[in-house]
């Protein structure tokens, strides 16, 4: 195989030790009030009545035939909940009236219920804290102030959450539509969420837009590398991590292997769960989201065809792809047909042999709050 392209800038960095980047803009909506909790768990697969304040986990927004409308990461707090996910791409959904939204998917849905709905992702700027030692700075770096107690982990903690040193009580969803973030990072009033957008342990930075070159500066004065857009979707496809542009319409929850982390199949009731029960029922997909290596000069982007190699049947659509310095190769995700995935086919991308490789980490999907 032809040797993988100079890795980019801060990827090393990103797997052994901490980077900084710019998230971009996130899709970044806040429900609060007293029934917000039980009003956002009938609209996605995870069971968020289970979590206490503070804890997080990844889950599907489907629509009521049970396609995937939105891969997000949901954290619990005293009076709500705030949602995370990339923007979506823009799509036109039946009866949404336009280009869908989340903020206005859960609105169109609201009645009586006892909450506020709040969009916010024009609001705020976020940074991804990734690597092995990211959990440790930001334990040093980050203090709660609203409230002061602290609690252990072991108290607060249940299930495969993301190891961590305390767990604090999040802050109210109300403060932080007004403007009042609960802690503080490197010097800046701050949110500070704790999930796998780039593996294990990476924090999600929230702070004020007038905030973010205060905490920049403090990051590069401590000595934290910036990486790049390319090592950030280097590490990303390497971990596996669907992306919005990776969830084609009418992808179903269990196609994008997901399950232990953002899927309760005892959970009551929500929208499009009746489909979702159905394929747990019937044991299989006839799609996975995979990834597909193959040499370091292979030429494929979204919307390449993966192939039965010989036969030129096929199988699969790549939905991201680029260079991926732990394969030394390139790294195409994108949903295969379940059947091309048995042991002794082989596959080609753009003329090239290639190989599916089932992604780490296969790991407990929640986060946390710092």
């Amino acid at each position: 195989m032809a040797p993988c392209s100079p890795l980019p800038d801060g990827y090393r960095d990103l797997r052994d030790h901490v980077a900084w980047a710019d998230a971009g803009r996130r899709s970044t909506v806040l429900v609060s009030g007293e029934d917000a909790v039980r009003f956002v768990d009938g609209f996605c697969t995870a069971a968020l009545s289970t979590l206490a304040p503070g804890e997080g986990t990844e889950a599907f927004f489907p629509d009521a035939r049970g396609q995937v409308l939105l891969l997000a990461t949901v954290f619990r707090g005293p009076d709500g909940v705030w949602i995370d996910a990339d923007p979506a791409v823009p799509v036109t959904v039946e009866g949404a009236g336009g280009e869908w939204s989340l903020a206005a998917h859960l609105e169109r849905y609201h009645i009586r219920e006892r909450l506020e709905i709040s969009d916010r992702s024009d609001h705020f700027a976020t940074l991804f804290l990734a690597g092995p030692a990211a959990g440790a700075w930001i334990e040093r770096g980050a203090a709660a102030t609203l409230p002061e107690e602290a609690i252990p982990a072991e108290d607060a903690v249940r299930g495969p959450l993301l190891p961590v040193q305390l767990v604090r009580p999040f802050g109210r969803m109300a403060d932080v539509v007004a403007g009042n973030l609960p802690a503080v990072c490197g010097g800046v009033p701050a949110a500070v969420l704790r999930g796998e957008w780039l593996g294990p342990g990476t924090c999600l930075v929230v702070v004020a837009l007038d905030d973010r070159g205060r905490l920049v500066e403090r990051w590069q004065g401590d000595g934290i590398v910036e990486a790049s857009a390319g090592a950030i979707d280097a590490v990303r496809r390497e971990e596996g991590r669907p992306s919005a542009v990776d969830v084609p319409p009418r992808a179903l929850p269990q196609e994008l292997g997901r399950d232990d982390r953002a899927i309760s199949f005892t959970k009551g009731c929500y929208l499009g769960q009746e489909t979702v029960a159905r394929i747990d029922a019937l044991g299989h997909v006839n799609r996975r989201f995979v990834g597909i290596v193959a040499a370091a000069n292979v030429l494929a982007g979204p919307g390449a065809t993966v192939t039965i190699r010989g036969s030129g049947e096929a199988v699969g659509t790549i939905t991201s792809s680029g260079p991926t310095p732990l394969f030394d190769g390139w790294l195409g995700l994108g949903l295969v047909r379940t059947s091309a995935l048995a042991a002794g086919i082989e596959l080609e991308i753009a003329g090239f042999a290639a190989r599916w490789v089932d992604l780490p980490p296969r790991r407990g999907g929640k986060g946390a709050v710092a």
